[in-house]
């Protein structure tokens, strides 16, 4: 980075949002020796919870670049937060409840297989300083208060010159960056100067966070333990379901109240109204407790997704939120959006060091757009079937008095009673989709150029089940890694396939008869720079397949190969030992890098 006037500074990579998407955009950048920007509106890291279920898929980026540590030091863990309930309040009846996040038997064993983290809650306040920190300390300078304002092309340059205000100094200035990364969020500055298109469907409602401090933890025995609690009292709340969200056990909370867009209950109202303090009290159950409202947030559900997350020709991108805009319904968002940054921070760094070329930037919106309109079209679906179970207590009858006759209709011995419960058993039914989604993320699967299908004689395999619950393992090129525990032969310390792969390198795995393999790997390596890491698994080799879960799930003989990316997805596999091994290595490399030309 360098400053060639008084108002321009030039710098290789600009990030514009430090949220995330942003934050961990860096994070993976600066894991693979870049340096540069990063700027952000707000005047420092989130300030309210926000975003909050952590889900494996989304810490095994953290664990790649040794964060799991510390993620897991500053979040919630196990039952404080793996269900959901239905309630009248907090210490009033239970309507219903659903195990969620890896706490279902089923899912426990899923989870298992596909990977080696599990879920957390994780407070965006506390994730972002985690990612700052650490992308700080590898050469990435955080600018906050400080507001984008225009992106414009250079004419013969893929560079952009982006003018920015410093919001404390009230002084413009210019960046020139050699590529640009709009993470700014649902009015993203950056998808506008790309004339980026949407597909958008109408808001289905708004919302307010409360933020409130209340010591509870005396009210709620482990069998109520739960992350989410909707308050279901149609006498007091008809047509607005006020949901408590636990932040922090057990005595700070999120009162998250959905509403319809002509609902006039909250728009005078401000963090001084006592009628605040009356609906987190009935919320809760208990008007003895002392409440301290921190805060108020609204927000407008959306369902919007970019058609695609960049432009031929620039060197300009969009991820997170500028991306994609869904309501919190599956808790996939600030996952998704740590997803998008470790799918492009290392194609980007391959580009930028010489050893892949810029075709290999176009995957990036191939691969990602799918996953992120997946999830707009999931969320929204779920927020429906959230309605549906509120519908079912009667949260939404034309009455009070009707809601209170329809909520009492559940424990009645009457045809009415049998079909309200059949209401309520198949609505939550439903919402068990949303709390069991290990397929939501683990079955993302990629096909681009960046993946080579060529040597592959078979469609990909089907799924069997529910592709938002249920979950495929293998090594079909396009694949997450299949996630297996292995050691050295002197049994120290059990470590995942996982944590071999990624570190910003190509991994190669091979078996007792690949040694042409790991030549052939070393020697392109030693000729164009490209990181590979060779690992051989079975008895007597680098590491033991302990539960032999590697060797189920490789599908290849011991002769072949599987090829993973730095991101952890399979880039190709070799069923068998090929003729000549570093020939079809080179030719597999060319492809997927884009390399024709370098």
């Amino acid at each position: 980075m360098d400053t060639s006037t008084k108002n321009e500074v030039n710098v290789d990579f600009l990030v514009v949002g430090a949220g995330p998407a942003g934050a961990s955009l860096a994070a993976f950048m600066a894991q693979n020796g870049l340096k540069g920007i990063v700027i952000a509106r707000a005047p420092g890291t989130a300030d309210t919870p926000r975003a909050h279920v952590f889900n494996p898929f989304a810490l095994e980026t953290l664990r790649d670049i040794g964060l799991e540590k510390d993620a897991l030091g500053h979040a919630t863990r196990g039952e404080m937060f793996q269900s959901f309930r239905w309630v009248r309040n907090m210490v009033g009846e239970e309507y219903g409840k659903v195990q969620a996040w890896g706490a279902n038997p089923k899912n426990m064993g899923d989870l298992a297989r596909a990977s080696p983290c599990p879920y957390l809650d994780l407070p965006q306040s506390y994730l972002e300083p985690i990612l700052v920190r650490y992308a700080s300390s590898k050469g990435f300078q955080f600018r906050f208060s400080t507001k984008l304002v225009s992106v414009q092309e250079i004419p013969g340059s893929s560079d952009s010159l982006c003018t920015v205000v410093d919001l404390l100094a009230q002084h413009e200035f210019q960046i020139r960056a050699k590529y640009v990364f709009g993470a700014d969020g649902s009015r993203s500055q950056v998808a506008q100067a790309l004339g980026l298109k949407y597909i958008t469907e109408p808001r289905p409602g708004l919302a307010c966070n409360i933020l409130f401090k209340a010591d509870i933890g005396h009210l709620i025995p482990r069998e109520r333990y739960a992350g989410l609690h909707s308050i279901i009292q149609p006498d007091n709340f008809l047509g607005m379901v006020p949901l408590m969200r636990l932040i922090r056990p057990w005595n700070q909370w999120i009162l998250v109240c959905n509403f319809p867009e002509d609902d006039s209950r909250f728009k005078d109202i401000t963090p001084q109204s006592p009628e605040l303090i009356d609906l987190v009290h009935q919320a809760i159950g208990d008007s003895s407790v002392d409440v301290e409202i921190e805060r108020l947030d609204p927000w407008t559900v959306n369902e919007s997704v970019a058609e695609e997350y960049s432009v031929k020709g620039r060197n300009v991108f969009i991820l997170g939120d500028a991306a994609h805009r869904h309501p919190p319904a599956h808790a996939n968002g600030s996952n998704t959006c740590v997803q998008d940054a470790y799918n492009l921070a290392w194609k980007v760094a391959y580009v930028a060091k010489g050893l892949a070329g810029p075709k290999l930037l176009e995957s990036y919106s191939v691969e990602r757009q799918p996953a992120g309109a997946t999830l707009v079209r999931e969320a929204n679906q779920q927020l429906s079937a959230h309605r549906d179970v509120w519908r079912a207590l009667g949260q939404f009858a034309p009455t009070a008095e009707e809601g209170v006759k329809q909520l009492a209709e559940l424990s009645e011995p009457t045809p009415a009673g049998d079909e309200r419960r059949k209401l309520l058993h198949e609505a939550l039914e439903e919402k068990r989709r949303e709390s069991e989604n290990l397929g939501l993320s683990m079955n993302q699967w990629y096909d681009s150029s960046a993946v080579y299908l060529e040597d592959e004689k078979e469609a990909r395999p089907a799924l069997n089940g529910d592709p938002v619950v249920d979950i495929l393992v293998s090594s079909y090129p396009g694949n997450r890694l299949p996630h297996a525990w292995v050691d050295i032969p002197k049994r120290q310390k059990l470590i995942s396939t996982h944590d071999l792969a990624g570190h910003g390198a190509f991994t190669l795995f091979i078996g007792h008869r690949g040694g042409a393999w790991r030549e052939a790997a070393a020697n392109i390596t030693k000729a164009t720079g490209i990181p590979i890491n060779t690992y051989a698994i079975g008895l007597g080799l680098d590491y033991i397949d302990v539960y032999r879960d590697w060797y189920k799930s490789r599908e290849v003989e011991e002769d072949g190969c599987v090829l993973v990316r730095p991101d952890r997805f399979v880039a190709w596999r070799s069923k068998t030992i090929a003729l000549d091994c570093e020939s079809k290595l080179h030719q597999v490399f060319n492809s997927i890098l884009s390399r024709d030309g370098l």
